[in-house]
């Protein structure tokens, strides 16, 4: 029996400092993983089980277990014997993959940045990122990678209107009939920051992070993300009921995740054209 403190900055390094290796001596721990793990991104933990459920039942003792946070769900499965049954395991997590779309967010462990960071990496595409309510966040989570100076070229934190109007070129007279809270306010951010900063994409966000704020149309928890991109513009309204850091963390995830789909999409876009013959499809800043 192992009684372990409840704060994580207590218990994480007794555990890994202390446990993991006690249980190594007893042989308790595997070299590597028993389980296949499955990351989605954007579908919700019942209507997953139910999308995975025709795959699944056509396989006898296959262990599934799912782990919902922040927007994400995890789903791992595995077989009692790995070893003989990985290629097997394999052929499950493609299948599931097939049905997923776009809510496949990986097999393993990145993150949803780590998986972006990828995308853009892999591709020779920047990224630039104008944030309000969520204050420099974005910028925080991407430069918390290594190597990511080689596609992020810096985030602007323009928290004031004042700010978005003299750094981002936001038309005063769009934020006194539109809000600064907008559609309109969020596209022209992304674009004024892909322009200022040379880059392929352009990220923004302007909300109501609360407690004070918001509208009857847009109340607390409302928050706009704008993507620039080398095809055009885009935004999309988010609205949460949470607290203020909650919404925050809410609205990283949701801008991490537009800006995953869109660069998918592109990708998506270029190779039909190329299959097509059609030209002038490459990226462009």
């Amino acid at each position: 029996l192992i009684m372990l403190p409840g704060p994580p900055n207590e218990l994480q390094p007794m555990f890994e400092n202390q446990i993991i290796p006690r249980l190594e001596e007893l042989d308790y721990v595997d070299e590597q993983e028993n389980y296949l793990q499955i990351k989605t991104i954007g579908i919700g933990e019942s209507a997953l089980e139910n999308q995975f459920q025709s795959i699944f039942q056509q396989h006898e003792n296959l262990s599934v277990a799912y782990c919902a946070h922040q927007g994400q769900v995890d789903c791992r499965i595995s077989f009692h014997d790995i070893d003989k049954n990985k290629s097997r395991l394999l052929e499950i997590a493609e299948a599931c993959k097939g049905l997923l779309g776009d809510d496949f967010l990986c097999f393993g462990h990145q993150s949803t940045v780590e998986v972006v960071s990828n995308i853009l990496g892999k591709n020779g595409l920047t990224l630039a990122t104008a944030e309000s309510c969520t204050g420099g966040l974005i910028a925080d989570t991407f430069t918390n990678l290594p190597g990511s100076s080689e596609y992020f070229n810096g985030g602007i934190v323009s928290y004031s209107d004042q700010s978005k109007i003299q750094i981002l070129g936001v038309p005063k007279k769009l934020i006194q009939e539109e809000s600064a809270v907008s559609s309109s306010v969020a596209i022209v951010m992304a674009q004024g920051v892909a322009e200022k900063l040379d880059t392929d994409y352009g990220l923004s966000v302007t909300g109501y992070a609360g407690p004070v704020g918001g509208t009857s149309k847009d109340p607390v928890g409302t928050v706009y993300i704008g993507l620039h991109t080398p095809s055009g513009t885009l935004s999309q309204r988010f609205s949460w009921k949470s607290g203020r850091l909650a919404t925050k963390k809410r609205a990283l995830h949701a801008a991490l995740d537009l800006l995953r789909r869109k660069l998918i999409a592109e990708k998506r876009n270029v190779v039909e054209a190329h299959e097509n013959g059609i030209e002038g499809t490459g990226s462009r800043r």
